[in-house]
């Protein structure tokens, strides 16, 4: 039986903040993991999943309102992610205190009622329903491809990548 993308979410959410969990707060802004953007730590970690959550939050706002956001959006018009990752890392990275952790968990519950939205009305599955879920080829996905590639995968990633650093 497969998961739910809300219960997909949850699961992942969970072991990502279970793996942040392990590694001390004193040692979260230490960038010792190598990632695809080069050197990060946790804290630029949480903060690029921050970015994106608010991102993919602020599409889906617009959208409901039949607007079309500005793609990626935080002041970039093209898709250059290891800027928008900076970017992210910068704004969002605090201090990798707990309070990084609980403007996460906040960003990931507005995700999820989203999805229990989006799930009630029947458009979450649904091809073409969002203009702004359309690639620059000009494919179509639904909204819950667009969630789980923001939210779910790289949540996923970055509990591998912590997990394989030696928090002694």
């Amino acid at each position: 039986m497969s998961l739910s993308l809300r219960q997909d979410l949850q699961l992942a959410y969970d072991r990502l903040i279970k793996r942040v969990d392990t590694v001390p707060i004193s040692k979260r802004k230490g960038k010792v993991i190598e990632g695809t953007a080069g050197t990060v730590s946790v804290s630029d970690l949480i903060a690029y999943q921050i970015g994106w959550g608010k991102c993919l939050i602020r599409w889906y706002e617009a959208g409901v309102q039949g607007e079309a956001p500005e793609m990626p959006g935080d002041g970039f018009s093209k898709w250059d992610y290891l800027a928008i990752a900076k970017c992210f890392y910068e704004k969002y990275g605090y201090d990798g205190s707990n309070g990084q952790l609980a403007i996460f968990e906040e960003i990931v519950s507005q995700i999820l009622k989203i999805i229990e939205k989006e799930e009630g009305t029947g458009n979450l599955d649904q091809e073409g329903i969002w203009s702004w879920c359309t690639l620059s080829s000009g494919k179509k996905w639904p909204l819950s491809k667009w969630i789980r590639v923001n939210t779910i995968s790289p949540y996923k990633r970055a509990a591998q990548l912590i997990k394989k650093v030696k928090w002694i």
